[in-house]
């Protein structure tokens, strides 16, 4: 018996430091894995900031490359220039000689005779023009009985009066034509502007939540009593709205670049090992770095595309800001492209400056990037800002009369206003929030209903139609017509909408009889 009872104690002891050993190979792998997992993590963190800084070294690279061309070509302009005007002005001093040596040959081969023969003839035919002259004087007065002068202010009248006639009769003519013509040019020059541009829509749209994987990440990026979520509050500056549902991070904030920077920073502690006040504040001054240069890039890119050179480096961070801010759920950043692209070459089709007319158009939305931080239409605050960066008059002009904040006064405002039109008019770039449409909804159907003859009014086709229902006791089919084009009028006057609006009105007429 203690034989077997000592055997089965050694069997216990066996099998019991047999699984110690297992739960420690357990533990063992476990741990490397998570070791293997932040290494990892690491390892795609630093290849993404070294690509992020061998592209900016590039970039930069090219930018002087390409400033040490652009000054190269300046000294050779400035080169051929001057071998123009030299060439000129010999060209000049050798006419000039040429011409003196040939009157001096005339003179020589004059003869002083020949002179005074001339001068002879020239004397008696000036006399024979003043007896001329009194001659007709005579007889004017003796047939008219008017002074010469009277005469000649009467003719001199007379004649500017006709020219006066003819010229308004052309002014009225050329006016009518344009009337007629205008439209049509325009709709042409609009048509093949819109062929040239080439340029694919872009359909970015801002993603401004953060998905959480499972609860322990959930609790994580919480912390205890919330703190790491109110901490991320306080140093990004935005609200942070925990969707339970959906198990996800909704971020408001009035700034799309610390929306960003909450976004991004985020989904960096969604990877952290451990979520403290030290981490979070690291990882916010890695992200924040990061996009600042992403920024600068991206600002830097776009006049690059546009060739538009001599831009102040505050423009430039502006309109790279502009990448996280939208506008009906359109891209600010590829719009202000595209309006820069079309207006340019809406200036080429009218033989303007190609150049004015791009920096205008990729200027004229600057000012959303700021108008979450200072009072007043994105329009005025664009102007200011690139006026005080250093911009010419004509473009802050176009850029604060886009909207009509001021009167437009220049060609180019118009065609900014046009090419800002043309690329929100686009299928598929704007779309509208629930809240307008419902307004707009609304207010059409207020429109419809103040009319006193208007029984009911239905809108369809979202928004594009309006039917009115009226009765065809108090309206007849001549009122109805009149009717369609008081209530069309009344929405052109209070409604603001892109497109055509069609107005119905529909007027019933029934016949009721009972049969005994």
């Amino acid at each position: 018996m203690g034989f077997i009872s000592f055997l089965i104690g050694f069997s216990l002891i066996v099998l019991m430091s047999y699984l110690v050993r297992l739960n420690v190979i357990k533990e063992a792998k476990s741990e490397a894995n998570d070791i293997v997992s932040q290494a990892q993590q690491k390892a795609d963190e630093l290849i993404k900031e070294k690509t992020l800084e061998f592209e900016e070294f590039k970039h930069n690279l090219e930018i002087n490359a390409e400033s040490q061309i652009n000054t190269y070509m300046e000294s050779i302009e400035s080169l051929k220039s001057h071998i123009d005007e030299a060439e000129k002005d010999f060209k000049s001093k050798t006419g000039h000689i040429k011409s003196k040596l040939k009157k001096k040959r005339k003179r020589i081969e004059g003869k002083t005779q020949g002179l005074n023969d001339i001068r002879s003839s020239l004397k008696k035919a000036k006399e024979k023009l003043s007896l001329y002259k009194q001659k007709y004087n005579d007889t004017l007065k003796s047939q008219f009985q008017n002074e010469i002068e009277d005469i000649k202010t009467s003719l001199a009248t007379k004649t500017l009066e006709d020219y006066k006639t003819r010229m308004s009769n052309w002014q009225t003519d050329r006016e009518e034509e344009i009337e007629r013509t205008a439209e049509r040019k325009a709709r042409k020059i609009i048509e093949i502007a819109l062929n040239r541009f080439m340029r694919p829509y872009c359909s970015e749209r801002g993603h401004h939540f953060v998905n959480l994987i499972n609860e322990k990440v959930k609790n994580k990026i919480f912390g205890p009593d919330n703190a790491n979520f109110k901490f991320i509050e306080k140093e990004c500056g935005v609200d942070l709205i925990y969707n339970e549902e959906m198990n996800s991070i909704s971020i408001s904030g009035f700034d799309p670049a610390r929306r960003e920077l909450t976004r991004l920073t985020l989904e960096k502690l969604l990877h952290e090992k451990t979520v403290d006040e030290k981490s979070i504040q690291r990882v916010i001054v890695k992200t924040k770095k990061s996009l600042f240069k992403k920024i600068k890039m991206d600002g830097t890119k776009l006049f690059r595309q546009l060739k538009l050179n001599k831009v102040s480096p505050n423009i430039i961070n502006m309109m790279g800001a502009l990448r996280y801010r939208y506008s009906y759920a359109q891209n600010q950043y590829f719009h202000c492209s595209e309006v820069g692209f079309l207006c340019g070459l809406l200036s080429a089709e009218l033989n303007l400056d190609i150049h004015k007319g791009r920096r205008a158009g990729v200027l004229h939305d600057l000012g959303k990037a700021m108008d979450h931080s200072i009072d007043g239409g994105h329009a005025v605050i664009g102007a200011d800002f690139i006026e005080k960066n250093g911009e010419a008059n004509d473009i802050v002009h176009a850029v604060r009369a886009h909207h009509y904040d001021v009167q437009p006064s220049t060609p180019l405002c118009y065609l900014v206003i046009a090419a800002d039109a043309l690329s929100g008019a686009r299928p598929g770039a704007r779309r509208s929030t629930a809240d307008a449409y419902m307004q707009k909804m609304g207010q059409l159907e207020e429109i419809g209903n103040s009319f006193k003859e208007v029984t009911d009014t239905y809108i369809m086709s979202a928004g594009r139609e309006v039917r009115i229902m009226v009765n065809s006791r108090d309206v007849d089919d001549r009122r109805a017509i009149t009717l369609s084009k008081e209530v069309a009028k009344k929405i052109e006057d209070q409604c603001n909408y892109p497109g055509l609006i069609k107005v119905t009105v529909v007027r019933k007429s029934e016949a009721i009889e009972m049969a005994k």
